[in-house]
Protein backbone atom coordinates (compact mmCIF):
# COMPACT_ATOMS: atom_id res chain seq x y z
CA UNK A 1 0.00 0.00 0.00
CA UNK A 2 1.73 3.07 -1.15
CA UNK A 3 0.47 5.23 2.08
CA UNK A 4 2.38 2.71 3.88
CA UNK A 5 5.31 3.42 2.27
CA UNK A 6 8.08 5.41 4.31
CA UNK A 7 10.72 8.00 2.87
CA UNK A 8 13.67 6.93 3.95
CA UNK A 9 16.56 8.88 4.73
CA UNK A 10 20.18 8.87 5.40
CA UNK A 11 20.66 8.01 9.62
CA UNK A 12 19.05 5.65 11.29
CA UNK A 13 16.62 6.11 14.51
CA UNK A 14 18.47 4.61 17.19
CA UNK A 15 15.86 2.89 19.79
CA UNK A 16 17.78 1.09 23.13
CA UNK A 17 15.57 -2.07 24.67
CA UNK A 18 16.66 -2.86 28.50
CA UNK A 19 15.79 -5.30 30.83
CA UNK A 20 13.21 -4.29 33.34
CA UNK A 21 14.67 -3.45 36.67
CA UNK A 22 13.26 -6.40 38.31
CA UNK A 23 14.18 -8.99 36.15
CA UNK A 24 15.08 -12.23 36.87
CA UNK A 25 19.05 -12.75 37.43
CA UNK A 26 19.16 -15.06 34.50
CA UNK A 27 17.16 -13.06 32.23
CA UNK A 28 19.49 -12.45 29.26
CA UNK A 29 21.69 -9.19 29.55
CA UNK A 30 20.49 -5.36 28.19
CA UNK A 31 22.35 -4.80 24.43
CA UNK A 32 24.62 -2.28 24.69
CA UNK A 33 23.05 1.19 23.79
CA UNK A 34 23.53 2.31 20.30
CA UNK A 35 25.76 5.48 19.51
CA UNK A 36 24.22 8.29 18.68
CA UNK A 37 23.62 9.40 15.43
CA UNK A 38 26.67 11.11 13.88
CA UNK A 39 27.51 13.14 10.93
CA UNK A 40 27.86 11.21 7.68
CA UNK A 41 28.08 7.83 9.56
CA UNK A 42 26.42 4.59 8.33
CA UNK A 43 23.05 4.65 9.17
CA UNK A 44 19.81 4.27 7.68
CA UNK A 45 16.38 4.05 8.68
CA UNK A 46 16.42 7.71 9.32
CA UNK A 47 12.54 8.56 8.58
CA UNK A 48 12.49 12.01 7.04
CA UNK A 49 9.11 12.31 6.64
CA UNK A 50 6.25 9.71 6.82
CA UNK A 51 2.98 10.77 4.84
CA UNK A 52 -0.44 10.08 6.76
CA UNK A 53 -2.67 7.23 5.68
CA UNK A 54 -4.01 9.69 2.92
CA UNK A 55 -0.73 10.50 1.06
CA UNK A 56 1.75 8.33 -0.25
CA UNK A 57 5.53 9.16 -1.46
CA UNK A 58 7.32 7.71 -3.84
CA UNK A 59 10.95 8.38 -5.97
CA UNK A 60 12.93 9.07 -3.09
CA UNK A 61 16.32 11.54 -4.23
CA UNK A 62 18.83 13.56 -2.79
CA UNK A 63 21.97 15.64 -3.50
CA UNK A 64 24.91 17.04 -1.65
CA UNK A 65 25.40 20.54 -2.06
CA UNK A 66 28.91 22.08 -2.42
CA UNK A 67 28.67 23.46 1.19
CA UNK A 68 28.03 20.18 2.68
CA UNK A 69 24.30 20.29 3.49
CA UNK A 70 22.20 17.90 2.21
CA UNK A 71 18.63 18.12 -0.06
CA UNK A 72 16.03 15.41 -0.53
CA UNK A 73 12.95 14.95 -2.25
CA UNK A 74 10.15 12.81 -3.02
CA UNK A 75 7.04 12.97 -4.78
CA UNK A 76 3.79 13.40 -2.55
CA UNK A 77 0.58 12.70 -3.94
CA UNK A 78 -2.63 12.18 -2.22
CA UNK A 79 -4.00 15.76 -2.70
CA UNK A 80 -5.46 17.53 -5.34
CA UNK A 81 -2.61 18.99 -7.08
CA UNK A 82 1.16 16.13 -6.24
CA UNK A 83 4.14 18.46 -5.27
CA UNK A 84 7.95 17.42 -4.23
CA UNK A 85 9.06 18.40 -0.14
CA UNK A 86 12.13 19.67 -0.40
CA UNK A 87 13.87 18.78 3.23
CA UNK A 88 18.02 19.66 4.19
CA UNK A 89 20.10 18.72 6.48
CA UNK A 90 23.34 20.54 7.65
CA UNK A 91 24.82 17.75 9.59
CA UNK A 92 25.41 14.80 7.16
CA UNK A 93 21.93 13.74 7.21
CA UNK A 94 21.66 13.38 10.95
CA UNK A 95 18.80 15.67 11.13
CA UNK A 96 16.37 16.95 9.00
CA UNK A 97 13.89 20.02 8.25
CA UNK A 98 11.07 21.05 5.84
CA UNK A 99 12.60 23.98 3.65
CA UNK A 100 9.66 24.55 0.90
CA UNK A 101 7.85 22.60 -1.71
CA UNK A 102 8.47 22.17 -5.58
CA UNK A 103 5.07 23.11 -7.11
CA UNK A 104 4.21 22.96 -10.75
CA UNK A 105 3.96 26.10 -11.56
CA UNK A 106 2.84 25.91 -15.51
CA UNK A 107 0.94 23.17 -16.28
CA UNK A 108 -1.68 23.05 -13.52
CA UNK A 109 -1.34 19.39 -13.31
CA UNK A 110 1.26 18.94 -10.25
CA UNK A 111 4.57 17.35 -9.94
CA UNK A 112 3.71 13.83 -10.10
CA UNK A 113 6.63 11.78 -10.06
CA UNK A 114 10.12 11.44 -10.87
CA UNK A 115 11.94 14.47 -9.53
CA UNK A 116 15.53 14.63 -10.34
CA UNK A 117 17.73 16.98 -8.22
CA UNK A 118 21.48 18.53 -8.85
CA UNK A 119 23.59 21.67 -7.93
CA UNK A 120 25.30 23.55 -10.78
CA UNK A 121 29.00 23.39 -10.05
CA UNK A 122 29.69 26.22 -12.56
CA UNK A 123 27.68 29.48 -13.78
CA UNK A 124 25.52 28.58 -16.50
CA UNK A 125 24.06 31.16 -18.47
CA UNK A 126 22.19 33.25 -15.87
CA UNK A 127 22.61 30.72 -13.50
CA UNK A 128 25.43 31.10 -11.35
CA UNK A 129 27.41 28.32 -9.25
CA UNK A 130 25.70 26.84 -6.62
CA UNK A 131 22.28 27.09 -8.61
CA UNK A 132 20.32 24.02 -7.46
CA UNK A 133 18.48 22.24 -9.97
CA UNK A 134 15.07 20.57 -10.24
CA UNK A 135 12.93 18.58 -12.54
CA UNK A 136 10.42 16.14 -12.06
CA UNK A 137 7.23 14.80 -14.34
CA UNK A 138 4.42 17.38 -14.65
CA UNK A 139 1.46 14.65 -16.02
CA UNK A 140 -2.48 14.64 -16.55
CA UNK A 141 -4.70 12.28 -18.71
CA UNK A 142 -3.53 14.00 -22.17
CA UNK A 143 0.15 14.75 -21.76
CA UNK A 144 3.78 14.22 -19.52
CA UNK A 145 5.80 16.75 -19.61
CA UNK A 146 9.55 16.75 -17.94
CA UNK A 147 9.85 20.26 -16.08
CA UNK A 148 13.13 22.23 -15.22
CA UNK A 149 13.11 24.43 -12.18
CA UNK A 150 15.97 26.08 -10.15
CA UNK A 151 16.54 27.58 -7.23
CA UNK A 152 19.03 30.46 -6.28
CA UNK A 153 18.46 29.84 -2.51
CA UNK A 154 19.51 26.35 -1.93
CA UNK A 155 16.35 24.95 -2.63
CA UNK A 156 14.03 27.54 -0.49
CA UNK A 157 12.32 29.11 -3.48
CA UNK A 158 11.58 27.87 -6.78
CA UNK A 159 11.56 29.20 -10.40
CA UNK A 160 10.03 27.64 -13.45
CA UNK A 161 13.12 27.62 -16.08
CA UNK A 162 11.76 25.33 -19.33
CA UNK A 163 9.98 22.65 -20.03
CA UNK A 164 12.36 20.35 -21.58
CA UNK A 165 10.08 17.63 -23.44
CA UNK A 166 6.01 16.79 -23.96
CA UNK A 167 4.84 13.50 -24.16
CA UNK A 168 1.06 12.54 -24.22
CA UNK A 169 -1.19 11.09 -21.33
CA UNK A 170 0.89 8.79 -19.07
CA UNK A 171 0.28 5.21 -20.52
CA UNK A 172 2.92 2.59 -20.19
CA UNK A 173 1.75 0.72 -23.18
CA UNK A 174 5.23 -0.55 -25.58
CA UNK A 175 5.50 2.21 -28.09
CA UNK A 176 3.28 4.77 -26.61
CA UNK A 177 5.08 8.28 -26.69
CA UNK A 178 4.74 9.27 -23.53
CA UNK A 179 8.08 10.60 -21.67
CA UNK A 180 9.54 9.32 -17.89
CA UNK A 181 12.34 8.99 -15.66
CA UNK A 182 14.18 13.25 -15.91
CA UNK A 183 18.16 12.68 -14.96
CA UNK A 184 19.93 15.69 -14.04
CA UNK A 185 23.61 15.42 -13.98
Amino acid sequence: MLAHILFLGLASLQCVASAPPNSPPNSPPSPPPKPPRRPWSTFDENVIFQPDSHHSVLYPRQVELSDGSLLATTSYGGDKTPYFPIFRSADGGATWSWISNMTDQVNGLGMAAQPALAELPFAVGDFPAGTVLASGNSWGPKSTNIDLYASRDKGHTWTFVSNVARGIGPDTTNGNPCIWEPFIE
